[in-house]
């Protein structure tokens, strides 16, 4: 029955494709690697150099995770992650009550504290404790049709890490964001 919903998805998704007549210009020209989720329901682009540490791509749900290797980790135990996880829904009416509880977790995370600035209303900034280790979290949530789709940045606020990496980790994840909402 899945496949069948899937399957139907898709062909409505191609025949508004179809009816555009064309892609978004910033769609074929963002760099790094394509990925996909839901038979090409879901796309979005990642850096290159974000190594996949688990992918599952059938059945339900479906998720993509990077590790995001930083030097400051080195033998600290900790690492940068970011996921992108895609569920379908038998009812797309609950997608706020999901994002409200998801949202009412991460308030639970020990040492919570929202972020203030770079803030922006569809995306939740936060700080937290994993362990002893502070941690940033940046998470997203996106109903596609009836898939439900959230996007989670983490990683640990380290005394070593550079402003260059850390630009560069915030662009990664601002890149998955924004080429997930472009489909």
């Amino acid at each position: 029955m899945y496949k069948a919903i899937i399957s139907l998805l898709a062909a409505m998704l191609s025949l508004s494709a179809v009816a555009a007549d064309k892609k978004p210009a910033s769609a074929a020209a963002e760099p790094g690697s394509s990925y996909s989720l839901f038979d090409n329901i879901v796309k979005f682009h990642a850096p290159a150099d974000w190594p996949v540490i688990l992918k599952k791509t059938e059945g339900l749900p479906q998720f993509i995770a990077f590790q995001v290797k930083d030097p400051a980790d080195q033998g600290s135990g900790e690492s940068s992650q970011v996921s992108v996880e895609a569920k379908l829904l038998n009812d797309s009416s609950i997608f706020q009550a999901l994002v409200n509880a998801a949202t009412d977790k991460a308030k639970q995370t020990p040492g919570y504290e929202q972020r203030e600035e770079g803030v922006d209303a569809t995306t939740l900034r936060y700080f937290g404790r994993n362990g002893k280790t502070r941690y940033e979290y940046r998470e997203t949530w996106y109903l596609d049709s009836k898939i439900f789709i959230h996007v989670r940045c983490s990683r640990p606020v380290l005394a070593a890490t550079t402003p260059a990496w850390t630009s560069a980790y915030e662009q990664g994840c601002a890149q998955i964001m924004r080429t997930i909402r472009q489909h």
